[in-house]
């Protein structure tokens, strides 16, 4: 969010910033841009005040191969990981990759939850059990070990 003129005594002008909406239902992104746009509108309008909309950016949804995320799910439930279906809206590799191959993602946590962002941070043990995991999934599925 940018707001102008930035200081906490003075009345901003202008405001700017974004939205990032996601789900893996790409009726549901849609559905939810157009209730921002006409509630945001209202609100505009009731305090005599303009708005505009632009869109940057956008993927739509991606669903993964389900064998390789039931590999991935597989793996870390035999190395003793906890492991949750996230949806990501960020337009990774293998997004693109999907649509001539076979793919989904390893996602780790990072520290305090911030993803995306110049000061995220993982540690050691998260990225190793990550990449134990992808490496795991990768060699049972090419059945390299039993």
């Amino acid at each position: 969010m940018e707001v102008y003129p930035n200081s906490r005594n003075v009345i901003p002008g202008k405001t700017v910033f974004t939205v990032d909406f996601r789900s893996p239902n790409l009726a549901v992104i849609e559905d939810m841009v157009t209730r921002l746009q006409e509630g945001a509108t209202k609100i505009a309008a009731d305090m005599d005040l303009s708005i505009e909309f632009e869109k940057t950016g956008g993927f739509d949804p991606v669903e993964f191969d389900v064998g390789c995320v039931t590999a991935i799910r597989n793996a870390a439930e035999r190395l003793g990981y906890s492991h949750r279906n996230l949806v990501s809206g960020a337009g990774h590799d293998a997004c693109w990759i999907n649509r001539v191959a076979p793919t989904a993602m390893v996602m780790c946590p990072c520290v305090g939850g911030l993803s995306h962002n110049e000061a995220e941070e993982i540690s050691k043990d998260w990225a190793a059990a990550g990449a134990n995991v992808l490496m795991h999934a990768v060699v049972e599925t090419a059945e390299v070990v039993g």
